[in-house]
């Protein structure tokens, strides 16, 4: 199980992700209402634009968080890290409190004094892996299109294919106008929040590939997750080959307190699924430096949750249920 220190920082670190996704979806949805119908083409374009400026600020913030996290997260587990992003020549090595006051500053929260601030952190040279800026840009137009202005003119196209309509200014009409668009912007305020994000965690998936201590990853949700991202963090970590290979392959059955001998826990999902992201989602997937199992107490209690409601099942029976009891319990 994760140790106090690190679970606390993992948990601050989706959080503080999630306040930079929710803030750009609160202007994508404000800005949303400066979109007319009417003129769709060209309020459609300068809303694009606007949002554009706006997520590729964020996604700054976003990567310089997830890289201060990365530095202090890789020194509590490992006791080595890896030099700042900027690429400024800090010395051979540093200390946890400086790399926790870059944690703060990075999320604009107050740190307390810790006891093992003077530790000593050796830095171990490191390449970061640079943003494909270009690529991440068209991600975010064709996110925000498909979700947004896209959505509206399909409800637009569909309404000049009915001969039976009518008036376009009839009441209903504009009734139903209104509410397609209310619905798409919410759409495209869920696909800013996720492409606000994209470089953080690009950045964390990139940077753990290169990091030759990295053994496996782990899927740690936010606070209130979907069923499938409930279902990935309840699985645990997923290993290397090498890692794997080293540790002889599948863990053992562990015994129970009562002397029992239990299951082993489901097969994992494939890495790809660990960073599949879905629109308003808050997860992370984080690199892990050790084989000790790498459970938060959520995701443990997860584990404990599948195996209850799906027990006797398998496949897409299990899925299903294990769909319903999480869509029933979710706030």
């Amino acid at each position: 199980m994760l140790r106090r220190a690190t679970a606390a920082l993992v948990e601050e670190h989706w959080q503080a992700q999630e306040r930079i996704g929710a803030n750009v979806a609160a202007h994508a949805l404000a800005q949303w209402s400066r979109v007319n119908p009417h003129s769709l083409e060209e309020s459609g374009s300068a809303w694009l634009a606007w949002m554009l400026a706006l997520i590729r600020r964020e996604r700054r913030r976003s990567r310089d968080q997830a890289a201060a996290f990365f530095r202090l997260y890789r020194a509590l587990e490992t006791g080595h890290t890896v030099p700042p992003l900027s690429g400024e020549y800090v010395g051979e090595t540093t200390t946890l409190g400086e790399l926790r006051e870059e944690w703060a500053d990075q999320t604009d929260t107050v740190r307390l004094p810790e006891p093992d601030d003077g530790e000593e952190i050796t830095l171990d040279g490191f390449d970061w892996p640079e943003e494909p800026k270009e690529s991440h840009d068209r991600a975010a137009v064709a996110s925000l299109v498909s979700q947004g202005v896209a959505k509206v003119r399909q409800h637009l196209d569909q309404v000049d294919d009915d001969q039976d309509r009518g008036r376009l200014d009839d009441g209903g009409f504009l009734q139903e106008l209104e509410e397609a668009v209310d619905t798409a912007g919410r759409s495209s305020a869920g696909a800013a929040d996720r492409e606000a994000l994209r470089a953080g965690r690009d950045l964390i998936d990139q940077a753990s590939k290169r990091d030759r201590r990295v053994v496996g990853w782990a899927r740690i949700t936010d606070g209130n997750p979907c069923a499938f991202c409930a279902m990935l963090a309840s699985r645990g970590a997923i290993y290397t080959s090498q890692a794997t290979a080293a540790g002889g392959g599948r863990r053992k059955p562990k015994d129970s307190p009562d002397g029992r001998v239990r299951a082993n826990r489901r097969p994992p999902v494939a890495r790809e699924d660990l960073t599949r992201y879905h629109n308003g989602c808050h997860c992370q997937t984080v690199p892990i430096y050790s084989r000790n199992d790498f459970m938060t107490p959520q995701a443990r209690d997860f584990d404990r949750q599948w195996q209850e409601v799906t027990r006797g099942m398998t496949g897409a029976e299990a899925r299903r249920a294990w769909r319903r009891h999480i869509e029933s319990s979710r706030s």
